[in-house]
């Protein structure tokens, strides 16, 4: 093999080995963090500016046999749209894959009772009576699922650069590390 060529162009050598250890620093750094982002709200602000678009879309699907699938459904739909508008990108076909479902957080009411010798700690969760005389729990925070990977097909003009621009794309909107994400060519119609 010859070496000279190499040799003459270090720097896109050494750009080259500090580009894979940011990429390796950034997903180790991804990890720690217990956050999880929604694309719900990053996607539709984009689109429209308003964030319930997405939450009255979810509502409709809610109604649907299994809510992960509605969760993935409007991720697959909102990042084909959003990396459809991408320069060079022709054409893409998204599926995202979820953990679990939304997890809800509820308020505890939390009753501590201390005797002697011994104390209890009884822990219910908050209800509020509504309008119609039923109860319901008191929801603190709604958790969007996380996200088990992402498959993306892709036909672009420039293959590399869309692949590189698409991952970059979804590590900032869905918070997925970059080795959760396949981009592959599209098959090509002949």
């Amino acid at each position: 093999m010859d070496w000279k060529p190499i040799l003459q162009n270090r720097w896109l050598l050494v750009l080259g080995v500090l580009g894979v250890a940011l990429l390796l620093f950034g997903t180790m750094w991804n990890r720690t963090g217990s956050s999880v982002s929604t694309l719900a709200s990053a996607g539709a602000s984009a689109k429209s500016g308003n964030a319930n678009t997405t939450s009255t879309a979810l509502s409709t699907n809610a109604s649907s046999v299994d809510p992960a699938l509605a969760f993935e459904n409007i991720y697959d739909t909102q990042l084909t749209s959003i990396l459809d508008q991408i320069a060079g990108v022709n054409s893409v076909h998204v599926m995202v894959t979820l953990d679990s479902t939304e997890s809800l957080q509820l308020a505890q009411d939390i009753q501590k009772t201390t005797q002697s010798s011994s104390s209890t700690v009884n822990q219910q969760p908050t209800t509020v009576r509504l309008a119609d005389g039923s109860t319901a729990p008191v929801v603190i925070q709604r958790l969007a699922p996380a996200v088990r990977g992402v498959l993306v097909t892709v036909n672009a003009r420039d293959f590399y650069t869309a692949k590189a621009e698409i991952i970059d794309a979804i590590t900032n909107v869905l918070d997925v590390p970059a080795y959760k994400i396949s981009i592959e060519p599209q098959k090509q119609n002949s």
